[in-house]
């Protein structure tokens, strides 16, 4: 590229008219020509510094610190962020000019950056508050199955928040599926807690062989196959957060002794140790079991009971909460349109006799009827019956409960060849081992019978 020589004049123009400011010195660190925008950056006018050493200029605090100096003393391009006596932060890339081998000048531009700084910090600001009310959205994701407009589940979130950060045990009981893991997720994440773990055991999921292990650990050597070092178990897993045991009426008699013990005393022996540890963890227990029958029936121990039983929350069964039926169908649609990739509807009809249904199975049996219904069927718009777009009027109707229970049956059955027992079937359609096993009696073993 060949090069040209430029006028003064245009020089001179240049730096008058440049959106940054233009500092030049000689090699010595004299100032030679500033642009005036310099006033604005750094309250001086580009005449009184004009003439002035840098360096000079340094030590008064008017450039802080010069990059220019920092070129002299380096001889090599400097970027730095200069404080100024106006508050301004600027932004200053400086430059060595060398001639014949040795350094005859310094040029630099500087360009305030107190907008950028000050628009980056309310965009961090921004982005904190946004992640946090993400947390919040997915936290109200979370309890969506418990939030819905009803009175008796109001008095139930009323108490829950009463007690939710209160390092006291809580017995949540209700029927399977009425969302008991949900509420007690609920109570760990507004507790003080919520920032560390959130552990669940489900009492009727574990044999009773390996639920000491499980859930107190084992040490080296306690039993044949023990993993070297042992393990830590459910409690120690928990650490300071929350241990949740669902279907806490499932602990088989012999550990609730060592349970109760715990809950007491706050601390726990591994499986083949002899040395105890400390816990820290809040515990909830959940039950779809009347417990103080089973203390009767001498199921349950009858002091742990009264330990467990300090506060307790009843979630009533959706038959007694029809009015959240509607709006857990229009979520339900949603979440699996979104899953699947659908464009599904009910109709209003079909709306309007889920709604009359009991569900026995409560919300858990509602959300798995919607699913299959949505994967099953080929309309967009989900009728009673999608089969027959066409059917007549005058046709005798199935009855809505032998509907839900053919699509149920079929299910279970689909499911049963991929688990072939209740703590297997349980454990992956999420529902407790005895309406696991009561599925299997009802659905494949009379079947095979008749």
């Amino acid at each position: 590229m060949a090069s040209i020589n430029l006028e003064e004049g245009l020089l001179k123009d240049i730096i008058l008219n440049s959106f940054d400011e233009i500092f030049i010195t000689d090699g010595q660190g004299i100032v030679l020509d500033v642009s005036p925008t310099c006033y604005e950056l750094y309250g001086v006018e580009s005449s009184e510094l004009v003439g002035k050493s840098v360096f000079e200029l340094e030590k008064k605090g008017i450039l802080n610190p010069s990059v220019s100096a920092l070129v002299l003393k380096h001889r090599q391009t400097m970027n730095k962020v200069q404080e100024t006596n106006t508050g301004k932060r600027v932004l200053v890339s400086a430059y060595p000019y060398f001639k014949d081998g040795e350094l005859a000048y310094t040029y630099s531009y500087s360009r305030d950056i107190t907008e950028l700084e000050s628009l980056k910090r309310r965009n961090e600001e921004v982005a904190k508050t946004l992640a946090y009310y993400k947390e919040e959205f997915n936290q109200i994701k979370e309890y969506k199955y418990l939030y819905f407009k009803n009175k008796k589940m109001e008095q139930v979130m009323d108490i829950a928040n009463k007690v939710a950060d209160l390092d006291v045990t809580v017995l949540i009981e209700g029927e399977s599926g009425v969302g008991k893991n949900q509420l007690a997720y609920s109570l760990h994440k507004q507790s003080s807690r919520s920032n560390e773990p959130f552990v669940e055991v489900n009492c009727g999921a574990i044999p009773e062989s390996l639920f000491e292990s499980e859930v107190f650990g084992y040490e080296e050597g306690a039993y044949t196959g023990a993993k070297r070092g042992g393990k830590a178990g459910s409690f120690e897993q928990a650490g300071s957060g929350t241990l949740f045991l669902d279907e806490i009426g499932e602990m088989p008699l012999n550990l609730q002794v060592k349970l109760l013990s715990v809950l007491q005393n706050k601390r726990i022996t591994r499986l083949g140790g002899s040395q105890e540890i400390d816990i820290n963890c809040r515990i909830i227990c959940a039950t779809n079991s009347d417990l103080k029958k089973l203390v009767e029936q001498g199921k349950f121990r009858e002091d742990l009971y009264y330990r467990l039983d300090v506060i307790k929350i009843t979630i009533p069964p959706l038959r007694e909460r029809k009015d959240e039926i509607e709006p857990l169908i229009e979520e339900f649609t949603r979440e699996f349109n979104e899953k699947y990739r659908f464009n599904k509807h009910f109709s209003s009809q079909m709306i309007a006799l889920l709604t009359e249904k009991n569900w026995p199975g409560n919300v858990r049996e509602l959300r798995n009827f919607i699913e299959r219904t949505m994967i099953t069927s080929n309309e967009d718009i989900i009728t009673f019956d999608t089969k027959e777009k066409n059917y007549d009027e005058s046709e005798k109707i199935t009855p809505l409960h032998d509907f839900i229970e053919a699509v149920e049956g079929d299910y279970i059955k689909r499911m049963f060849a991929k688990f072939p027992n209740s703590i297997a079937l349980g454990k992956a359609l999420q529902i407790s081992q005895s309406t696991a096993n009561r599925k299997i009696q009802k659905y494949i073993k009379s079947t095979s019978q008749s």
